[in-house]
Protein backbone atom coordinates (compact mmCIF):
# COMPACT_ATOMS: atom_id res chain seq x y z
CA UNK A 1 0.00 0.00 0.00
CA UNK A 2 1.21 3.47 -1.16
CA UNK A 3 1.59 6.43 1.34
CA UNK A 4 -1.32 8.67 1.49
CA UNK A 5 -2.32 12.03 2.69
CA UNK A 6 -5.72 13.97 3.49
CA UNK A 7 -6.53 17.56 3.63
CA UNK A 8 -7.32 19.27 7.19
CA UNK A 9 -8.01 22.43 7.73
CA UNK A 10 -5.79 23.73 10.74
CA UNK A 11 -5.37 27.06 12.83
CA UNK A 12 -1.67 29.00 13.13
CA UNK A 13 -0.73 28.82 16.65
CA UNK A 14 0.76 32.55 15.98
CA UNK A 15 -1.35 34.47 14.38
CA UNK A 16 -4.45 32.11 14.72
CA UNK A 17 -5.75 32.60 11.02
CA UNK A 18 -6.77 29.49 9.30
CA UNK A 19 -5.54 27.24 6.05
CA UNK A 20 -5.90 23.81 4.74
CA UNK A 21 -2.86 22.05 4.26
CA UNK A 22 -2.15 18.57 3.07
CA UNK A 23 -1.09 15.99 5.96
CA UNK A 24 0.13 12.47 5.76
CA UNK A 25 -1.83 9.44 7.66
CA UNK A 26 0.43 6.46 6.47
CA UNK A 27 3.63 6.31 5.06
CA UNK A 28 4.90 3.41 3.55
CA UNK A 29 8.82 3.95 3.08
CA UNK A 30 9.28 1.47 0.59
CA UNK A 31 7.69 3.92 -1.57
CA UNK A 32 8.40 6.78 0.01
CA UNK A 33 12.00 6.36 1.87
CA UNK A 34 12.42 10.38 2.18
CA UNK A 35 9.33 10.11 4.60
CA UNK A 36 11.76 8.88 7.32
CA UNK A 37 14.42 11.30 6.76
CA UNK A 38 11.91 13.92 7.38
CA UNK A 39 10.88 12.14 10.36
CA UNK A 40 14.31 11.75 11.49
CA UNK A 41 15.14 15.85 11.07
CA UNK A 42 11.62 17.15 12.35
CA UNK A 43 10.65 18.38 8.76
CA UNK A 44 7.71 15.75 8.21
CA UNK A 45 3.79 17.40 7.88
CA UNK A 46 5.97 20.61 8.42
CA UNK A 47 3.01 23.83 7.26
CA UNK A 48 3.55 27.32 6.21
CA UNK A 49 1.29 29.57 7.30
CA UNK A 50 -0.28 31.45 4.43
CA UNK A 51 -0.27 35.40 6.62
CA UNK A 52 2.33 35.01 8.53
CA UNK A 53 4.48 32.85 7.48
CA UNK A 54 5.03 31.07 10.47
CA UNK A 55 6.57 27.47 9.89
CA UNK A 56 5.44 24.43 12.48
CA UNK A 57 4.92 20.78 12.69
CA UNK A 58 1.42 19.97 12.38
CA UNK A 59 1.08 16.19 14.78
CA UNK A 60 -1.64 14.04 14.27
CA UNK A 61 -1.79 9.99 13.97
CA UNK A 62 0.47 8.43 11.84
CA UNK A 63 0.78 5.12 10.91
CA UNK A 64 4.75 4.20 9.79
CA UNK A 65 5.14 0.98 7.80
CA UNK A 66 8.22 -0.78 6.89
CA UNK A 67 7.49 -3.91 4.74
CA UNK A 68 11.27 -4.56 4.89
CA UNK A 69 10.92 -6.11 8.64
CA UNK A 70 7.38 -6.71 8.44
CA UNK A 71 6.51 -3.68 11.07
CA UNK A 72 4.11 -0.99 11.52
CA UNK A 73 4.67 1.99 14.02
CA UNK A 74 1.19 3.73 15.10
CA UNK A 75 2.37 7.43 16.39
CA UNK A 76 -0.77 8.70 18.74
CA UNK A 77 0.37 11.80 19.92
CA UNK A 78 -0.05 12.39 24.20
CA UNK A 79 -1.84 15.54 24.97
CA UNK A 80 -4.14 16.58 27.87
CA UNK A 81 -6.98 15.60 26.38
CA UNK A 82 -6.17 12.49 24.83
CA UNK A 83 -3.77 11.05 27.65
CA UNK A 84 -1.88 7.81 27.15
CA UNK A 85 -4.51 5.34 29.27
CA UNK A 86 -7.31 6.84 26.89
CA UNK A 87 -5.00 6.48 23.79
CA UNK A 88 -3.90 2.34 25.06
CA UNK A 89 -7.94 1.57 24.96
CA UNK A 90 -8.34 2.37 21.75
CA UNK A 91 -5.57 1.18 20.55
CA UNK A 92 -6.57 -2.19 22.13
CA UNK A 93 -9.98 -1.92 20.54
CA UNK A 94 -8.51 -1.10 17.03
CA UNK A 95 -5.57 -4.05 17.18
CA UNK A 96 -8.76 -6.19 18.12
CA UNK A 97 -10.68 -5.16 14.93
CA UNK A 98 -7.93 -5.65 12.75
CA UNK A 99 -7.23 -9.43 14.31
CA UNK A 100 -10.91 -10.22 13.39
CA UNK A 101 -10.29 -9.01 9.96
CA UNK A 102 -7.11 -10.61 9.04
CA UNK A 103 -6.74 -13.52 6.64
CA UNK A 104 -5.34 -16.18 8.86
CA UNK A 105 -2.43 -17.26 5.57
CA UNK A 106 -0.72 -13.49 5.90
CA UNK A 107 1.36 -12.97 8.48
CA UNK A 108 0.68 -11.10 11.30
CA UNK A 109 3.01 -7.47 11.18
CA UNK A 110 4.77 -6.53 14.19
CA UNK A 111 2.53 -4.00 15.47
CA UNK A 112 4.32 -1.03 18.07
CA UNK A 113 2.85 2.07 19.44
CA UNK A 114 4.19 4.89 20.34
CA UNK A 115 2.73 8.76 21.54
CA UNK A 116 5.64 11.39 20.69
CA UNK A 117 7.50 11.75 17.42
CA UNK A 118 10.94 11.20 19.60
CA UNK A 119 9.96 7.99 20.81
CA UNK A 120 8.93 7.19 16.62
CA UNK A 121 12.49 8.05 15.97
CA UNK A 122 14.04 6.32 18.67
CA UNK A 123 12.06 2.78 17.60
CA UNK A 124 13.03 3.28 14.09
CA UNK A 125 16.94 3.53 14.97
CA UNK A 126 16.50 0.53 17.34
CA UNK A 127 14.55 -2.09 14.79
CA UNK A 128 16.63 -0.67 11.98
CA UNK A 129 19.99 -1.29 14.69
CA UNK A 130 18.26 -4.83 14.93
CA UNK A 131 18.75 -3.62 18.91
CA UNK A 132 15.90 -5.36 21.06
CA UNK A 133 13.36 -2.27 22.13
CA UNK A 134 12.74 -4.57 25.40
CA UNK A 135 16.00 -4.30 26.63
CA UNK A 136 16.65 -1.23 26.08
CA UNK A 137 13.57 -0.12 28.23
CA UNK A 138 14.43 -2.56 30.73
CA UNK A 139 18.09 -0.69 30.92
CA UNK A 140 15.66 2.62 30.83
CA UNK A 141 13.71 1.41 34.04
CA UNK A 142 16.72 0.41 35.57
CA UNK A 143 18.46 4.28 35.08
CA UNK A 144 15.18 5.88 36.29
CA UNK A 145 15.12 3.27 39.33
CA UNK A 146 18.13 4.09 40.42
CA UNK A 147 18.45 7.73 39.85
CA UNK A 148 14.82 8.68 41.16
CA UNK A 149 15.74 12.23 42.32
CA UNK A 150 17.43 12.95 38.57
CA UNK A 151 15.40 11.15 36.43
CA UNK A 152 11.67 11.70 37.60
CA UNK A 153 9.31 9.67 35.11
CA UNK A 154 6.26 12.29 35.92
CA UNK A 155 8.43 15.00 33.91
CA UNK A 156 10.96 13.06 32.44
CA UNK A 157 11.46 10.77 29.73
CA UNK A 158 14.78 8.85 28.57
CA UNK A 159 15.95 9.07 24.83
CA UNK A 160 18.81 6.74 23.51
CA UNK A 161 20.88 8.71 22.11
CA UNK A 162 22.46 7.82 18.66
CA UNK A 163 24.46 10.50 18.07
CA UNK A 164 26.88 9.80 21.73
CA UNK A 165 26.46 5.68 21.83
CA UNK A 166 28.89 3.92 20.36
CA UNK A 167 30.41 0.23 20.61
CA UNK A 168 31.80 0.83 24.08
CA UNK A 169 28.69 2.56 25.55
CA UNK A 170 25.14 3.42 25.43
CA UNK A 171 24.29 7.19 26.25
CA UNK A 172 20.98 7.80 27.33
CA UNK A 173 19.58 11.82 27.35
CA UNK A 174 16.86 13.07 30.12
CA UNK A 175 14.54 15.12 27.96
CA UNK A 176 12.15 17.65 30.02
CA UNK A 177 8.71 16.42 28.83
CA UNK A 178 7.28 20.07 29.45
CA UNK A 179 9.70 21.68 27.29
CA UNK A 180 10.82 18.87 25.24
CA UNK A 181 14.45 20.17 26.22
CA UNK A 182 17.49 17.79 26.37
CA UNK A 183 19.31 17.51 29.41
CA UNK A 184 22.13 14.79 31.36
CA UNK A 185 23.80 12.57 29.31
CA UNK A 186 23.64 9.02 31.16
CA UNK A 187 25.88 5.98 30.16
CA UNK A 188 25.00 2.47 29.89
CA UNK A 189 28.04 0.17 29.48
CA UNK A 190 27.18 -1.89 25.98
CA UNK A 191 28.35 -4.96 27.44
CA UNK A 192 25.53 -5.23 29.91
CA UNK A 193 23.06 -4.52 27.10
CA UNK A 194 25.18 -7.59 25.24
CA UNK A 195 24.96 -9.65 28.70
CA UNK A 196 21.34 -8.74 28.72
CA UNK A 197 20.53 -9.51 25.43
CA UNK A 198 21.89 -13.18 25.58
CA UNK A 199 19.97 -13.40 28.86
CA UNK A 200 16.47 -13.09 26.88
CA UNK A 201 17.61 -15.46 24.06
CA UNK A 202 17.42 -17.91 27.00
CA UNK A 203 14.54 -17.06 28.99
CA UNK A 204 12.86 -14.24 27.92
CA UNK A 205 9.71 -14.53 30.04
CA UNK A 206 10.77 -11.53 32.57
CA UNK A 207 11.07 -9.04 29.66
CA UNK A 208 7.86 -9.74 28.05
CA UNK A 209 5.98 -9.84 31.25
CA UNK A 210 7.08 -6.33 31.94
CA UNK A 211 7.00 -5.24 28.26
CA UNK A 212 4.04 -7.33 27.16
CA UNK A 213 3.34 -4.67 23.74
CA UNK A 214 2.77 -3.03 21.40
CA UNK A 215 3.57 0.36 23.85
CA UNK A 216 6.90 -0.84 25.34
CA UNK A 217 7.25 1.86 27.47
CA UNK A 218 9.63 1.76 30.80
CA UNK A 219 7.93 5.22 31.88
CA UNK A 220 4.86 3.88 31.64
CA UNK A 221 5.26 1.39 33.46
CA UNK A 222 6.61 3.53 36.22
CA UNK A 223 4.10 5.41 36.29
CA UNK A 224 1.65 2.24 36.35
CA UNK A 225 3.26 0.93 39.35
CA UNK A 226 3.15 4.74 41.20
CA UNK A 227 -0.14 4.89 40.78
Amino acid sequence: MKSFSKSYNIRCPKCNSTFDATLYEFINIEFNPEFKEQLMYNKFNRVTCNDCGFDFRVDLPLLYCDPKRNMFIHWIPETKDHAADLILEEFDETIYKMNQNMDEKIENPNIRLVMSRVELVEIIYLIESSMNIRIVEYIKYNIFSRNKEKVKPESNRLLLSVEDSDSNELCFVIQNIENNQLGDILRYGRSAYDSLEELFIEDPEEFLQMFPGPYISARNLLLEEAY
